[in-house]
């Protein structure tokens, strides 16, 4: 007699068979489904750009060159408007009470042409210096325009002398000679001190030239002594001995070492 297996039903495997049939044939649904169209974000149109004036200045920098110790120059700085707008200048502001800028403070329309003049007094400046001027604009492509000027002082010619003088004691010489030279060296120092009475570069005025080579033959301890406590006889002051402020021998150094480099 033969015996027959029985089958025997597992709930718990019926149930987890029937679940993964679910989840594939859902996954195949979803496959044979056409594809959704997919909603494009909205761009953000750009606001419109303000239009605005444009100062524009011809130059922006200017050089004067040499100019002698206590004048008044000038100089006028053009400008168009070549924006789609009018533009206004506000204000100048200078670098110093001896700058001023002036004839310009209006509005501009498009194509519009102006002019700024700008005036410096060198009275009390020496070397070379620089001024500015910023210009405050509104309704323009920039705020704030700055102009430049530039320019080597030198100090006037020297007076005929007629007698020795004390630069220590008499205020105008003591200005030029003395005071001006307080903490330059070489040829600063020379255009300061010396140049009144020996020349640009040393060609002469009313004292010695010094691009002789008859120099090569004088010693430095010569004209170091020159230097510290002059020629009296010859009209050449001291600029050390009994004087104040004295120059320094750093100073005295410098003026050597200059004086040398000029001769040919």
């Amino acid at each position: 007699m033969t015996n027959r297996s029985k089958l025997r039903f597992d709930p718990l495997l019926m149930g987890c068979i029937l679940i993964v049939t679910g989840f594939i044939a859902l996954a195949n649904l979803k496959a044979d489904k056409p594809n959704s169209p997919v909603k494009a974000t909205p761009s953000k149109t750009p606001l419109a750009q303000k239009a605005h004036g444009h100062i524009v200045f011809e130059n922006t920098f200017y050089d004067f060159g040499t100019v002698m110790e206590g004048d008044i120059v000038q100089h006028t700085f053009k400008f168009k408007n070549e924006g789609t707008e009018a533009a206004k200048i506000l204000k100048t502001e200078t670098s110093c009470g001896c700058t001023t800028a002036t004839g310009a403070l209006k509005e501009y329309e498009p194509s519009e042409t102006g002019e700024m003049e700008v005036v410096v007094d060198t009275k009390g400046k020496k070397g070379i210096i620089v001024k500015t001027v910023t210009v405050t604009l509104e309704n323009n492509v920039v705020e704030k325009a700055e102009l430049s000027l530039s320019m080597r002082l030198e100090p006037p010619p020297h007076p005929k002398i007629e007698n020795i003088r004390n630069i220590n004691t008499e205020a105008k010489c003591k200005t030029c000679h003395l005071e001006s030279g307080e903490g330059q060296t070489g040829i600063f120092l020379y255009h300061r001190v010396c140049t009144q009475c020996h020349g640009k570069r040393g060609k002469g005025a009313s004292a010695t030239s010094f691009t002789d080579k008859k120099w090569l033959k004088v010693s430095d301890a010569h004209i170091k002594k020159t230097i510290r406590k002059g020629l009296p006889g010859n009209g050449m002051p001291s600029f050390v001995d009994g004087v104040t402020p004295p120059l320094e021998d750093e100073q005295v150094d410098s003026l050597i070492k200059y004086i040398r480099g000029l001769v040919q």
